[in-house]
């Protein structure tokens, strides 16, 4: 796999830029075509109107959301014109996981930002973190709202404990980890003997030119998700690649898990593949 197309997602927040320049600095690396996808949702109605909708109240979001939208793809051009990138820009109305999984169907590879949890769109930045890591027909690569990340992926570490969402996630970060001066498999809490399965991925790995190591750490006190948080510190990894929901989004999404607290604490760029 390659990377030659990128879908960025442009919806206004404050990380905006450090987005863009993360989605250019892999345009650049890869010789890749960046397609920036701004989406309008649906005027939503605050319960305090009781039912009723004044004209005004319409129009004016609608007005703000297009200007949102103008400015947003003025400055993916303006940044792109800097480092000499092929770029393009959609400005579509709905569901904004619908819209970005309709665009990935071209892609190989789609960016979206975490969601400032202090931002006044929160909710909306939010769910669409959730609901793309494990709806897109692509590797989703997410950008936390904290931080600049145009330079990253130098040490990528691989959450990895033998299943098929792993084994996604990992083949299709074999672009980046190509490019990576280290790359770690990390294994938390195993229960099991790994030796049988840690050789033959490493070997596979090899196979494609990546010599990758295999670190396996028990952290009895924290949750999975805290345990690769902390590796991640540890073994100072720049980027986290990791399979979506290994469990029933569902069970996840109510009971915590792994990929949900990963989404909400993240201090990395992370790769995911469901």
């Amino acid at each position: 796999m390659s990377i030659k197309t990128i879908l960025l997602h442009l919806n206004n927040d404050s990380q905006l830029d450090a987005r863009i320049e993360t989605a250019l600095g892999l345009a650049v690396e890869h010789d890749a075509h960046v397609i920036g996808l701004y989406t309008i949702s649906q005027v939503t109605v605050p319960t305090s109107f009781m039912g009723y909708v004044p004209p005004e109240f319409i129009e004016q979001t609608r007005k703000v959301e297009e200007e949102n939208a103008v400015a947003a793809k003025a400055k993916l051009e303006a940044l792109a014109a800097k480092v000499d990138r092929s770029i393009e820009v959609v400005i579509e109305e709905g569901y904004a996981p619908d819209l970005l999984n309709a665009h990935a169907l071209a892609a190989d590879l789609v960016v979206v930002g975490q969601g400032d949890p202090d931002a006044e769109n929160n909710a909306q930045t939010r769910y669409i973190a959730e609901e793309i890591v494990v709806s897109s027909p692509r590797p989703v690569l997410i950008i936390p709202f904290a931080g600049k990340y145009a330079n990253f992926g130098n040490h990528v570490i691989v959450a990895w404990n033998n299943t098929r969402e792993a084994s996604r996630a990992l083949h299709e970060a074999l672009p980046f980890l190509k490019k990576a001066d280290k790359v770690t498999l990390l294994r938390v809490n195993a229960t099991e003997d790994e030796s049988f399965e840690t050789s033959h991925i490493l070997a596979h790995l090899e196979r494609h030119g990546i010599k990758a190591t295999f670190k396996s750490g028990h952290w009895p006190d924290l949750a999975v998700g805290d345990a690769i948080l902390d590796a991640l510190v540890d073994y100072s990894g720049d980027m986290l690649v990791m399979g979506a929901y290994g469990h029933s989004r569902l069970r996840e999404m109510i009971l915590g898990g792994a990929t949900k607290n990963i989404l909400e604490h993240m201090t990395a760029p992370v790769l995911f593949a469901h």
